[in-house]
């Protein structure tokens, strides 16, 4: 669970970046694209104790990272930027973005807004989240940092300010509806490594705060020990026969988590060791997620493309939100 937070706000050196935003305005194919806008107005508040904070003054940077396109350190400001579909083509769902890092940076591009392009091209709104990171020491490297991370932030603990940035963008979005022309019983996250924990955490957040579905690429809940899972389904009336086989269609339990889609290659030495028994406790809870696991394409692929199967794994995403009820599937 999340620690306390105190609502003193962070201390905003730096207003509102626009940094790694997609100009706003309409595309050539009718796609909108907004400005980005604050999570908290007001500041961000911080969660005490977390020690993803640095002793000294951070700037929000953006940085080239070869293939992985543009990504993005410091953020200390969380904000989301909205793409919206063309006119006549909206399905009225919608899909909060959270790129992965590592909690110490954020794939914009590559795992957020080249995402949010493509669902947005194909009906389903998207909106990319610019959530909290651990912060950078001035002319520290990213080895370095991580070696310093792995060595004094516990797992998961990293993403804190992430999941608690998402669950206010999805806060704001369900009192935005009518302004984006969304359905706010119709918004999910999808989160790529950790931004699958903060896209997990989500789900794992009280009922009415939760969204209504999640995709879990190649990422999951990073705690020291995998989190208790709500029962899926209710228990068998005493009688029932103890063959599978036998029995009725479960009923399902009240608190239940939202649909889930998880996706990741087999070849993923990153988080493939974990991911797996988040499955299995999944199943083992009576859950069913619809999950993917492609022969081949390492961490992170997002949107590039490897050559494999696991490049049409937003496709199957796509289809997979229809399938669920979420989207007419245009």
């Amino acid at each position: 669970m999340l620690a306390v937070m105190a609502m003193s706000p962070i201390s905003a050196s730096a207003a509102l970046s626009t940094l790694g935003a997609s100009p706003a305005g309409e595309r050539s194919d009718g796609v909108e694209v907004r400005e980005p806008v604050a999570v908290w107005p007001n500041g961000a508040p911080e969660i005490k104790g977390w020690p993803g904070k640095v002793g000294a003054a951070v700037s929000e940077e953006l940085r080239d990272s070869g293939e992985s396109g543009e990504t993005l350190w410091n953020v200390t400001v969380p904000s989301y930027q909205a793409f919206l579909p063309p006119a006549g083509t909206a399905t009225g769902a919608a899909v909060i973005i959270a790129p992965g890092g590592g909690f110490r940076l954020l794939a914009i591009q590559h795992e957020g807004t080249r995402v949010a392009e493509w669902l947005a091209g194909h009906g389903i709104a998207a909106f990319v989240l610019k959530y909290r990171l651990i912060q950078t020491l001035p002319g520290e490297t990213n080895d370095a940092m991580r070696a310093r991370v792995n060595k004094t932030i516990p797992a998961g603990v990293g993403g804190d300010p992430g999941v608690a940035d998402g669950l206010e963008t999805l806060r704001l979005l369900r009192a935005r509806a009518r302004d984006y022309g969304i359905d706010p019983a119709r918004i999910g996250v999808v989160g790529f490594s950790a931004g699958g924990h903060v896209a997990g955490m989500m789900a794992l957040a009280p009922q009415a705060a939760r969204p209504n579905f999640a995709g879990l690429i190649y990422g999951m809940p990073f705690g020291a020990k995998l989190p208790q899972l709500p029962p899926a389904n209710l228990p068998y009336p005493e009688g029932t026969p103890s063959e599978p086989w036998l029995r009725p269609a479960p009923q399902p339990a009240p608190g239940r988590l939202p649909p889930l889609f998880l996706a990741m290659a087999q070849d993923d030495m990153a988080v493939g060791y974990g991911f797996r028994p988040f499955y299995d406790a999944l199943f083992a809870s009576g859950y069913r997620p619809e999950t993917h696991l492609y022969e081949r394409g390492g961490h992170g692929f997002g949107m590039k493309q490897t050559g494999g199967t696991a490049d049409h794994w937003l496709e199957k995403f796509r289809w997979w939100i229809a399938g669920e009820g979420f989207a007419s599937g245009k």
